[in-house]
């Protein structure tokens, strides 16, 4: 069993990680950091940490723990992920992994330097129907892969961030939302590699908070993305369209069934084994793929895995995501 310290202890470490951890032992949470003292105590009591710090360094000192996650705003990501490596410590950073190109390579000669485990927080990439769909597509199920549709739609007011870094920068919906769309479509088309057309703009906030893009992959498959904060009913839709026939999947709301239309098969619902815990844990908030994604990260520290998302791939994510707003920023959007 590893002992994990998280650093942040706001709404994705309350609504998403806690709630995964009870379902994997692998991990024990040790220790807790925030520099909000009430925070802290709330999320102390929730997971019976057995210490608590306001300073992060503290934390990485302590001998106690093996493996840190970082679940605090972007902007923090690449000192404490450092700062992590320099301590000795396996790494689990909320994405995304830095909010530059230069920052991503700096980590990985860190990462190089202390031969430690970074893995970012994609936890989509371990839905049941993603993984499933994965599978489908690798086998010709659907032929050869076109184009990915994707619809990533959020609701910030039933989010209740704790903290409100998404409305600090114009683009933050870039470095919140895109990464999981790069990191979905990467298992299946390859890695976005060139920025066709960027439109955005205001529904709701006054920031940017909805995105339309289209990218191309290294493999020729077109990404057909969209992104939004200001929906009513959260969704992360994706079509996989080959030349023999299509996937749909919906991560958010069916995470344990798919549909595939395919040549000879006019429509068949895939659907995987849960029980019926399966439904109160979606009531519950308690996704599958954050599960998968701590599983994962003990399997990759004791070399049972490799890394689904290396850390150049990271790199390669990152440097989309900065051409996305600086295209954002040259058209004024």
């Amino acid at each position: 069993m590893l002992r994990l310290g998280i650093v942040g202890c706001g709404s994705a470490t309350r609504m998403f990680h806690l709630k995964a951890l009870e379902k994997v032992r692998e991990f024990t949470i040790t220790a807790l950091v925030d520099t909000d003292l009430e925070r802290l105590d709330e999320t102390l009591k929730l997971c019976g940490a057995g210490r608590a710090y306001s300073d992060y360094l503290r934390l990485l000192s302590d001998p106690e723990v093996d493996v840190v996650a970082v679940n605090t705003p972007p902007r923090c990501h690449e000192e404490m992920v450092i700062r992590a490596l320099e301590a000795g410590k396996h790494v689990l950073c909320e994405k995304p992994l830095a909010t530059s190109y230069e920052g991503a390579l700096k980590i990985k000669g860190v990462q190089e330097e202390n031969h430690r485990v970074v893995l970012t927080v994609h936890n989509y990439v371990f839905t049941p129907c993603w993984e499933k769909a994965l599978d489908l597509c690798s086998c010709g199920e659907i032929g050869r892969i076109e184009r990915l549709v994707m619809r990533l739609e959020n609701n910030l007011r039933l989010y209740r961030a704790k903290t409100r870094f998404r409305f600090e920068e114009e683009y933050a919906i870039v470095e919140d939302l895109l990464p999981h769309i790069l990191s979905i479509s990467h298992g299946v088309a390859g890695m976005a590699d060139e920025v066709e057309s960027v439109e955005g703009w205001r529904e709701t906030y006054e920031v940017l908070d909805n995105m339309k893009l289209i990218l191309t992959t290294d493999r020729g498959v077109e990404l057909d993305c969209f992104m939004s904060w200001s929906k009513l009913i959260p969704r992360f839709k994706i079509d996989v369209i080959g030349s023999e026939g299509t996937i749909k999947a919906e991560l958010f709301a069916s995470p344990y069934s798919l549909i595939v239309e395919s040549e000879g098969v006019k429509k068949k619902k895939v659907s995987l084994k849960g029980g019926f815990n399966k439904y109160i844990d979606l009531l519950r908030l308690n996704h599958p793929s954050f599960i998968g994604q701590y599983r994962h990260l003990y399997k990759v520290i004791m070399r049972e895995e490799k890394p689904r998302i290396t850390i150049d791939d990271e790199i390669e994510m990152i440097k989309i995501m900065n051409e996305v707003e600086e295209i954002s920023k040259e058209n004024k959007l």
